[in-house]
This record gives structure tokens, C-alpha cells and sequence, in this order.
């Protein structure tokens, strides 16, 4: 390993002083580091650090930074590996006080690289955006109940009536899919899913889909209070209003994103240790 970037989340408040401590490991060990701390706004670029090659990139965040993180580096194929200054850090690969261990790992190679599918997201025919998590559809402001018409490679398969939608990809399966009632899904796998956000219905429940299908969505007119029905937000980050009748396509993005992940441990010691009893 000769070069990595380290990327912090600069609104936690160990980002400082664990950036500093990451970034001596390395140049102890004679790596040449680049440091970027990102503050999640607009103006925060990366430009200056793709210009360079690096191996990897170790992420310090929660699992919101290490998914904009992911996202941002994966058209130039640079795997993430997150350290948990969060809460709960499901994706994160440690938790702080594992740093010295868990580098001496990295450095040593002993792990792997797992690629995570995305979404492209397209509004009336325009590219939107991708997302490694997910994109949701939820209703706007004063907005009451909203439905969403469901329909997968062109034939129709339901309505939901609700607070909206999530389309979620494996890696966003511990996500918002998992509090809305969603299923767990292994973060490699090739699949869509489809979780209903508080339906108004006993029987509405997840569906599952093939990472080759295409899913329209479409905002159905419920009860007219505003002007936007809707809003369309993808990983969380970026948002856009819609109004009824837009027509929404979703699929999987030629893009994929890249996890480091130690051998010493899997997708099911995490799930063990985040979420079992």
C-alpha cells in the first residue's frame, strides 16, 4: 500500500483528533496520506483528491458519511473502509477504539473487496441521480396520504397508499428499509427491493425484485393541498419535489460501489452484533 485517503465527517467531534491519528499511522509506516474533511455541504468538492491515485480510502462517520463517500469515489472504482464515529454503524467496518488494529489489518492486506450494486434514478425521462442506499418517495409538506403506482417492467403490480415508497438496494437494506419493516438483505446480493412506508393497507408488504428488472413509480392525485405532492430524495442527500403524475424509472446503475471488508469478519457478525438480542 503506498497511498490512501482518509475522509472525515467534520461535524463529528472525535473527526479532528482521529484524523490526526489515522494520518500519523500511515506516515509512520511511510503511506502517503491525503486528507479531506467534509462537512456534507455543496461546496465541500473532491475534485482535489481524485486528481490522485489511491488504493483505498478510509472513511471516519457514521454510515451516512461512508455511503457519500462510497458514492463519490466509485466511478473511479476506490474501495471505502469506515470507522465508526457514529451511532449505531452498521456498514462501518470498526468502531474507533479497534483503529490501530483494524489499519494494521488493512495495511497487512488481509481483506477483500466486495462490490455493492446502485440505482439510477430518472424523473420524466431525465437522469436524476444514483444511490447506493436508496431512493425514497415520501409525501411533501402539508401533503396527506399519497399513492404510488407500482409497476415493474411495464406491467402493473400495485399501489401503495401511505406515507410513501422505498426502493432500496441490498446495501440500504439495514437502512430506512429495515425501520420501515423492510427484510435484511446480504449487501452483495443483486436485488431491488420495495417497502412500503406506514401503508394504510394490512396486507401491503415488501416485494422483492431481480437487479435486471425496471420499476416505474408513479404519484397518483389524492386529496389536492398543494402543488407538489411529493418529494423524491436519493441516499438521503439530494432532493427534488414532484408533483402528481410523475413518472419515475428506476434500475439498477452501471455503476457499483466498492467495500473493504477485513477476512476476519462478515456481513453476519455484523448483523449479529448490531442487531441481535
Amino acid at each position: 500500500m503506498k497511498k490512501v485517503y482518509v475522509i472525515a465527517n467534520a461535524g463529528k467531534a472525535a473527526a479532528v483528533g482521529m484524523t490526526e491519528k489515522v494520518r500519523a499511522f500511515f506516515l509512520e509506516r511511510g503511506i502517503a496520506c491525503t486528507v479531506l474533511m467534509d462537512d456534507f455541504s455543496e461546496q465541500t468538492s473532491y475534485d482535489s483528491i481524485l486528481k490522485e491515485d489511491a488504493e483505498c480510502a478510509v472513511v471516519l462517520g457514521g454510515d451516512g458519511t461512508l455511503i457519500r463517500v462510497a458514492a463519490r469515489l466509485a466511478e473511479k472504482r476506490i474501495p471505502v473502509f469506515g470507522i465508526n464515529l457514529g451511532t449505531l454503524g452498521f456498514l462501518t467496518g470498526a468502531e474507533s477504539v479497534e483503529t490501530e488494529r483494524v489499519l494494521e489489518a488493512l495495511v497487512a492486506g488481509e481483506y477483500r473487496v466486495e462490490e455493492r450494486m446502485m440505482l439510477e434514478a430518472s424523473i420524466e425521462g431525465k437522469v436524476f441521480g444514483t444511490a447506493l442506499n436508496d431512493v425514497v418517495i415520501t409525501r411533501n409538506g402539508f401533503s396527506r396520504i399519497i399513492s404510488v403506482s407500482i409497476m415493474v417492467n411495464g406491467k402493473p403490480v400495485c399501489d401503495y397508499r401511505g406515507d410513501g415508497v422505498i426502493v432500496a438496494t441490498p446495501t440500504g437494506s439495514t437502512g430506512y428499509n429495515l425501520s420501515a419493516g423492510g427484510p435484511v438483505v446480504a449487501p452483495t446480493a443483486e436485488l431491488i427491493l420495495i417497502t412500503p412506508i406506514c401503508p394504510h393497507s394490512l396486507s401491503a408488504r415488501s416485494i422483492l425484485l431481480s437487479g435486471e428488472d425496471e420499476l416505474h413509480l408513479v404519484v397518483r392525485e389524492e386529496k389536492k393541498t398543494q402543488d407538489e405532492e411529493a418529494i423524491i430524495t436519493l441516499d438521503g442527500q439530494k432532493a427534488k419535489e414532484l408533483s402528481a403524475e410523475d413518472r419515475i424509472v428506476i434500475r439498477r446503475s452501471g455503476k457499483k460501489a466498492y467495500f473493504i471488508q477485513l477476512k476476519e469478519c462478515s456481513f453476519f457478525d455484523a448483523l449479529h452484533r448490531k442487531l441481535g438480542n
